[in-house]
């Protein structure tokens, strides 16, 4: 079946603006979180906890889908964020931390039916053509890469006795026109028929799909606990100041989802395997150039390096994962596994925080080296064909 082109478009405008409204979040959360908590190593508790509710509310949320359709969750979703951007606006002027996490735990509800637009677009193609939906719907990442950091840096300080509360009521605003857009969607619900889906054990100890989960947490993970703590270092450590915290992460996004143009392209010629070495490549050089130094240049480089190979992982364990469940078994097997891949996410981002206080940031860029290893042997001891791709 070929793609369904009005369907792969809105989702990947909606993709561009939930991203958008995430990005402005990434870029302000741990300054906002030091500015409210009265612990610098609580700075990121509120991405954390945000992460962990994106982990727990990806079943229900899938399962949900499977009942109600993706369409009415999509909505759900854009409705979440704009809910929870309008608390951390508030939570900024009543400087309440704990108004902050509340305002994270609706952004992590709309996040988890976030994820699901790369599946939706997946949804009744063709199995070679599964990758190329995906990383077109990522793609539209790139509007969040431009709108995002550019919205970060000329809001944050409009109400200067209430720093980076104008930057979340922008995102707020955002999730108004992404949420009209999402309106015009059509999907249609799964089949019922349950007598033809396999046990979930028995999908999920397919080899393909473990290695697929590995790539995806770790690749995600690991973009997370670096991105996380980079605005961190750049501004409260390098004293960088908040334009070049922006401006690395603005280039940081465009790296995570430029490559989605073609991306599909490169898994159905060279296969999943390639790619995600590759992925793990890139993090390798990305997490070298933050132990090296901590100029602008260093920054910018290590964090278009994470971009990109996060994109590699992501993409190309999401498609092994598309490719792994009949659509009897989507909602089931896709909440699951993501809720997997953000368990590891939550973990990452949280850690960030904590670390970065604790043990600085040399030390903490060199523990990434660990799960990196252990992904790359993993990739690389699984034949191609057990993949099932090529």
């Amino acid at each position: 079946m070929e793609l369904n082109k009005r369907n792969t478009l809105i989702l990947s405008v909606a993709q561009g603006l939930s991203i958008t409204t995430t990005n402005i979040n990434m870029i302000n959360t741990g300054l906002v979180g030091t500015n409210l908590s009265a612990n610098s190593a609580l700075a990121t508790l509120p991405l954390s906890i945000q992460f962990l509710t994106i982990a727990l509310s990806l079943i229900p949320v899938s399962l949900l889908m499977g009942k109600f359709g993706r369409r009415l969750m999509f909505l759900f979703g854009a409705f979440s964020a704009f809910i929870g951007c309008l608390i951390i606006a508030f939570s900024i002027y009543d400087r309440s931390f704990l108004l902050f996490i509340i305002g994270s735990v609706l952004l992590g509800i709309s996040q988890a039916n976030q994820q699901f637009y790369r599946y939706a677009a997946a949804d009744n193609v063709s199995t070679n053509l599964k990758s190329k939906a995906i990383s077109l719907v990522l793609a539209g990442g790139l509007i969040a890469a431009f709108i995002g950091p550019e919205i970060s840096k000329y809001s944050f300080d409009f109400f200067p006795d209430y720093i980076y509360l104008a930057s979340y009521l922008l995102a707020a605003l955002i999730q108004i026109i992404n949420f009209v857009i999402l309106i015009f969607i059509k999907i249609d619900k799964p089949p019922p028929n349950k007598n033809l889906a396999r046990p979930l054990s028995n999908i999920l100890v397919q080899k393909n799909l473990m290695i697929a989960i590995l790539a995806a947490a770790v690749g995600y993970s690991l973009m997370s606990f670096i991105m996380t703590a980079t605005p961190l270092q750049i501004v409260n450590v390098c004293k960088l100041g908040d334009e070049v915290s922006a401006t690395v992460i603005q280039w940081h996004v465009i790296a995570m989802f430029a490559p989605s143009f073609f991306t599909g392209f490169i898994i159905m010629k060279f296969g999943n395997k390639n790619v995600m070495l590759v992925g793990v490549l890139l993090y390798v050089i990305s997490i070298s150039f933050t132990i090296i130094g901590q100029t602008f240049l260093n920054f910018w480089i290590s964090l278009f390096l994470c971009g990109l190979g996060w994109n590699f992982l992501y993409v190309g364990g999401s498609d092994i994962i598309a490719k792994s469940a009949s659509p009897e078994e989507r909602s089931k097997v896709q909440g699951v596994t993501d809720f997997i891949i953000f368990t590891f996410v939550a973990t990452g981002s949280f850690l960030a925080g904590a670390l970065h206080t604790n043990i600085g940031w040399e030390l903490m860029m060199i523990y990434t080296s660990f799960p990196i290893i252990i992904l790359f042997i993993s990739i690389l001891v699984i034949k191609p064909h057990e993949l099932s791709l090529r």
